[in-house]
C-alpha cells in the first residue's frame, strides 16, 4: 500500500543562499504547475539550454519552484495573459517563500547549478515512477541528460501582444 508520504515524491534537497535546506517534492500539484508553465512535463527538458547559448537559470528556477510548493514552504504566484482570441496562457510563475515573501530567484545560488539539477532530476524521476501496479512505469523516468518523457502532447503558446496593440474595429 502506498502512503501519502510516498506520493510526495521527495528525491533531492536544495540549499538556498540563506543556508536553508529544503526538499524538492513533485506532487500532482507541482507537476500541473510545470505543465501550465511549459506545456507538458516532457517539455521541461527543452526549457533548459545545456549549450550555454540560451536560457537555463529562469527555467531551472521554475522547475525548482514547482518542487518547493506545499511542504517546501513556497507559494506560486501565477502570471498569465489572454491573447486576442481569448486563450489564457501562463507566462510566468513567481515562487515566494510563505514565511517572509522572498522571491525564490533571490534565494538560488548560481554556483549550485549542478546540485540543483541533480536534486530536481532525482525528485522528478521519483515522482513519475510507477507505484504498486503491474503496468510498468507511469512514464519513463529522467536520465542524467534530462531526457524527460512527455505524458501527452505539448502545447504551444502565442507571443504576448504589446500593451500598445490596438485591434482593428469591426466594420472598418
Amino acid at each position: 500500500m502506498t502512503t501519502g508520504l510516498d506520493l510526495l515524491a521527495e528525491g533531492g534537497t536544495v540549499t538556498l543562499t540563506d543556508g536553508t535546506e529544503t526538499p524538492l517534492r513533485y506532487s500532482f500539484r507541482a507537476l500541473a504547475l510545470l505543465e501550465a508553465r511549459f506545456g507538458s512535463v516532457g517539455a521541461v527538458q527543452n526549457a533548459i539550454d545545456s549549450t550555454g547559448s540560451g536560457a537555463a537559470f529562469g527555467p531551472l528556477a521554475q522547475i525548482i519552484g514547482a518542487g518547493l510548493v506545499g511542504p517546501g514552504g513556497f507559494d506560486p504566484h501565477i502570471r498569465e495573459h489572454v491573447d486576442a482570441k481569448g486563450k489564457r496562457t501562463v507566462s510566468d510563475i513567481v515562487y515566494r517563500r510563505r514565511q517572509d515573501g522572498t522571491d525564490l530567484m533571490d534565494l538560488l545560488d548560481p554556483g549550485r547549478l549542478g546540485d540543483y539539477t541533480n536534486a530536481f532530476t532525482a525528485a522528478l524521476s521519483k515522482a513519475l515512477e510507477s507505484r504498486g501496479n503491474d503496468h510498468g512505469p507511469a512514464v519513463e523516468t529522467l536520465t542524467p541528460g534530462l531526457q524527460t518523457p512527455t505524458p501527452g502532447a505539448s502545447s504551444t503558446t502565442s507571443p504576448s501582444v504589446p500593451s500598445t496593440f490596438l485591434p482593428a474595429t469591426s466594420g472598418t
